[in-house]
């Protein structure tokens, strides 16, 4: 279960790109880069259908990574959802069922830590 806060809905209107994830149906992950369009009302992206894609094993073991360009850190910035995809003609509809948030904060804490105790001995 996602908790909608708007922060999570700002952070996702904050990203420009995305890209799907789904194990194909010889087991061999497929990684398709594709357009971001969110609808916040209804809590789902929709994707165009890329022509001779790979078809995926399951509509229900699919991940979408959102991507930025972070101008402060020098490096891309991701937010990553778990959930199914249906298809609708020529889109696919990604519904997020769990979202996970990186840990940027807690990460930099750990290593501000280690490196404090790595110097006192």
């Amino acid at each position: 279960m996602i908790d909608w806060t708007e922060e999570l809905l700002t952070q996702i209107e904050a990203f420009s790109r995305v890209a799907l994830s789904y194990p194909g149906i010889d087991g061999y992950p497929v990684v398709l880069p594709l357009p971001l369009a969110f609808d916040r009302d209804k809590r789902c992206f929709t994707l165009p259908i890329p022509h001779q894609r790979p078809a995926p094993a399951s509509e229900e073991r699919v991940s979408l990574t959102l991507l930025r360009y972070d101008e402060q850190m020098k490096g891309e910035r991701y937010l990553l959802f778990y959930g199914y995809v249906t298809e609708t003609g020529k889109e696919w509809t990604f519904t997020p069922s769990h979202v996970v948030l990186p840990q940027w904060g807690r990460r930099a804490n750990e290593r501000e830590r280690n490196n404090h105790t790595d110097s006192q001995n």
